[in-house]
């Protein structure tokens, strides 16, 4: 009873930040699942992409009833997501827990520093951060970078267990001229394809357990559902703050080597 209760909460905070920020939450999952759970690094990796598979169908529904999807850049997303999330489950397979650990620890501090600077830019009025819902960028650059942007979060999440959107929603904002509200809906519905094949290939090498993904996904949908309501009506600059703070402490503390993967 106690796992199933600390799988929901989990689910439902990693959901709420999914939904939020149009990430997989799993930046949030897996150190919950190593530390929480006591799941191995490859354990909790492979779930939590199975996990970020609901979460963010949950989290998409919100985002597709504003109107804050461009399909088209989405397949172009999708197409190189989908493709380097299974190159990045591979990698995944051939390292030490030890090693992965460090690197999503890392990993986990560079998205925070990310995070602040969003927070900074907000702040002074940046139009990156600032923007709200709006229409998609016309033109062919677009679906001519998608793939490549795709590629390289599908990567990422393969290797690391998470959605992907942590990359895609800067990249699409900065690189692709969406609005923030748009880029992370056209995120969650990347995440989706980008989960599936990078979940698939952890579950083939023996780090997925399905009976894992039950509560964590109960709790994952109700958390999305109610973050992507909220983050179509509250500013989010206060949120990334404070996640980005508590990331930074997360990721110290994965990132020390005295820490052994358990």
């Amino acid at each position: 009873m106690r796992e199933a209760f600390l799988a929901s909460a989990i689910g439902i905070i990693a959901g709420l930040f999914s939904g939020l920020l149009g990430v997989g939450g799993g930046v949030l999952m897996v150190p919950a699942l190593v530390w929480l759970l006591h799941f191995s690094q490859h354990r909790a990796h492979g779930t939590s992409l199975a996990v970020i598979l609901f979460v963010a169908l949950a989290g998409l529904s919100g985002y597709l009833r504003a109107g804050q999807i461009s399909w088209p850049i989405a397949g172009g997303l999708a197409v190189g997501g989908i493709l380097g999330a299974a190159l990045g489950a591979r990698l995944a397979g051939k390292l030490p827990g030890a090693t992965l650990r460090r690197i999503f620890g890392v990993f986990l501090i560079l998205v925070a520093l990310r995070m602040l600077y969003d927070v900074a830019g907000g702040l002074w009025g940046h139009p990156a951060v600032a923007a709200g819902p709006g229409p998609a960028p016309a033109g062919a650059w677009p679906a001519l970078a998608s793939p490549g942007i795709g590629l390289a979060a599908g990567i990422l999440s393969g290797l690391l267990g998470v959605g992907g959107g942590i990359i895609l929603v800067p990249a699409m904002v900065l690189l692709l001229g969406l609005s923030q509200t748009m880029a992370q809906g056209i995120s969650l519905a990347v995440i989706i394809p980008t989960a599936i094949s990078g979940a698939t290939v952890h579950y083939r090498q023996g780090h997925l357990h399905l009976r894992d993904v039950r509560w964590l996904a109960i709790g994952g949908v109700a958390g999305g559902l109610g973050g992507s309501a909220l983050a179509l009506i509250l500013p989010v600059l206060a949120l990334r703050g404070l996640f980005g703070l508590l990331m930074v402490v997360v990721g110290v503390s994965m990132a020390l080597p005295k820490r052994r993967a358990t």
